[in-house]
């Protein structure tokens, strides 16, 4: 009886770990999803960037009128820089990392698969110990009955 307590606790905990990094492979899962938007939205912006009068926000809902005399954008390379880029290459840019992104995202996913199937099988572990120990239980209880 020790013995499946000891591999119940074991399985639970083991769960337990699995279902924390399902948890966290979802949340980085769901980040680079946003970021994937927030590429694909900078793009759309950038292919219309054109020379003439804008709204540009400020902050609190306040816009500032503009006129833009350069299309050229200034792309995050890493480490707080950036490369001031022309239209077509800052686009070119952003879309290969939208395309690192998917990438990422697809292994992400993959990871989360294994995890899941892993966590299944420790569930279905768990639920036959449980079951045994109902069996072994109902057999004691019997066993108790027959010299009473």
């Amino acid at each position: 009886m020790a013995n499946g307590n000891n591999a119940r606790t074991q399985i639970s905990y083991e769960a337990a770990v699995y279902k924390e990094q399902l948890r966290l492979l979802q949340k980085e899962v769901d980040r680079i999803n946003l970021t994937t938007i927030d590429l694909s939205n900078a793009v759309t912006t950038a292919q219309q960037v054109k020379q003439e009068d804008v709204l540009s926000p400020i902050g609190g809902g306040a816009f500032l009128k503009a006129s833009v005399y350069n299309t050229n954008i200034l792309v995050p390379v890493g480490a707080n820089y950036l490369v001031e880029m022309d239209k077509e290459s800052a686009v070119t840019e952003m879309n290969k990392r939208i395309e690192a992104t998917k990438k990422a995202v697809e292994k992400l996913s993959e990871e989360f698969q294994k995890v899941s199937i892993k966590l299944r099988e420790l569930n279905a572990q768990l639920r036959e110990i449980q079951t045994q120990d109902a069996i072994n239980k109902r057999v004691d209880e019997n066993i108790g009955e027959d010299y009473v």
